[in-house]
């Protein structure tokens, strides 16, 4: 496998030896120390991943003489490679790149030699990996990534990616399952205040045919002058309209809040030049509110309490229909 001996640390800069915990990009094979790559937490290359971009050594770490079947360095007057044993050619030393996707495969092929490539998988799964915009050089929307996660909070990590990859691509739709299940909720934990409003008065709008039904049912003398069976048509198309809402609200949540969070961090970035103080305002403003969550809430249910006030004596019919 390919030696990183004299190669700097991508993050810190400092010479790796044969006596450091290295860690290699499976994407691009950029090493580093792995105390390094953990505070970095991601790959500092990341942004140039899928664009055909691979890591190489500057010329500064590239011995005059280097196996052209391992890439190891070796002394001047070597015959054979002190790594892997291969006779080494006069005037070829030093003029073959690392084979980097061979050692990949022999890494995997002989995880007990050299830099264990399905350990760095399986910490991959486990969230080690995960692609952040934060480490990427590319703001998003003209916004430094740095100030995306101040203001974003928890799981600024998964948002920015998401983020990064609807930028890249041009995407709007990015499925959103909070804000499938929870509706205006997610919106108001992620206090994206205009699509939380929009859709709660979308959601009210399309109850109220149902809330009409239930006066009319119940013979409330604020029952409109309209049949049952019309207002039962007009519920079941509400319904309708009411599943559709909910799976366009699980598409594009995310593109939504993304609106209005980058909206919210450019005026802060406006009325707060100094950075300590944006950055103090970015976390007031920015992540998440479970007391909106829990005033909607008791807000919905007070209104909720009120329109019972409003039903006719005929309550019972309207209990035989839940049934």
């Amino acid at each position: 496998m390919y030696q990183f001996t004299g190669c700097p640390c991508s993050v810190c800069g400092k010479a790796l030896t044969d006596t450091d915990d290295i860690v290699v990009c499976p994407d691009c094979g950029a090493p580093y120390h792995r105390a390094c790559y953990e505070k970095q937490g991601a790959c500092v290359y990341a942004a140039r991943h899928g664009t055909g971009f691979e890591w190489t050594p500057p010329a500064s770490a590239r011995p005059e003489h280097r196996c052209p079947n391992c890439g190891a360095p070796n002394p001047e007057n070597a015959a054979r490679c002190s790594h892997c044993g291969a006779p080494l050619k006069s005037g070829e030393a030093g003029q073959t790149p690392p084979p980097r996707v061979g050692a990949d495969r022999q890494a995997q092929a002989n995880p007990g030699g050299g830099f264990n490539y399905a350990r760095l998988y399986q910490e991959a799964q486990g969230g080690a990996w995960q692609t952040s915009a934060a480490s990427a050089a590319e703001p998003i929307d003209g916004i430094p990534a740095e100030e995306w996660e101040i203001y974003l909070g928890p799981s600024s990590l998964a948002y920015l990616r998401d983020f990064s990859q609807m930028q890249k691509y041009g995407r709007k739709s990015s499925i959103c399952f909070s804000a499938l299940l929870f509706g205006p909720l997610y919106f108001f934990y992620r206090k994206a205040w205009k699509p939380a409003f929009a859709f709660l008065a979308v959601d009210l709008l399309l109850n109220l045919p149902a809330l009409l039904e239930l006066l009319v049912l119940s013979e409330s003398a604020f029952a409109p002058s309209i049949s049952a069976s019309s207002l039962l048509f007009l519920a079941q198309l509400a319904s309708i309209a009411s599943f559709a809402v909910m799976v366009l609200s699980g598409m594009f949540a995310k593109y939504l809040y993304r609106r209005s969070a980058a909206g919210r961090i450019r005026r802060i970035e406006a009325e707060f030049p100094e950075k300590a103080k944006r950055e103090a305002v970015l976390r007031a403003q920015g992540g998440v509110s479970w007391a909106a969550v829990v005033g909607v809430c008791t807000l919905m249910m007070v209104a909720g309490a009120v329109f019972s006030l409003l039903l006719g004596p005929n309550v019972d019919a309207i209990v035989g229909l839940l049934i």
